[in-house]
């Protein structure tokens, strides 16, 4: 069976290019004030706290969604309750029955 050990001299090869490349991105980055670095970690934070904001508020809109849905669902019930009382058809129901062909 084959041995293993030795070496890669392609991944060597890629770490002395890519090596070279990231030492000299890494100096600009790191020569750069820190001005740039502050400026974008405060970006980060504007962008993480819009995205929190808005994700609040369409939690709270569909909070307010589902109450008035379900108020309308008991406000709907209530009349159903009073026509049936009064000997008049479920409107809702007739209608749901119509749109389904029965």
């Amino acid at each position: 069976m084959g041995g293993g050990g030795g070496f890669s001299p392609i991944s060597i090869i890629s770490d002395v290019l890519f090596g070279a490349a990231k030492g000299v991105l890494g100096g600009q980055v790191s020569s750069g004030s820190t001005a740039t670095v502050d400026t974008s970690a405060a970006d980060a934070a504007l962008e993480a706290a819009e995205a929190r904001r808005k994700a609040d508020r369409k939690k709270a809109e569909s909070a307010l969604l589902a109450k008035a849905r379900q108020a309308d669902r008991a406000e709907q019930a209530g009349q159903d309750k009073v026509a049936e009382t009064l000997g008049a058809p479920n409107v809702a129901a007739v209608q749901l029955k119509e749109r389904l062909g029965q």
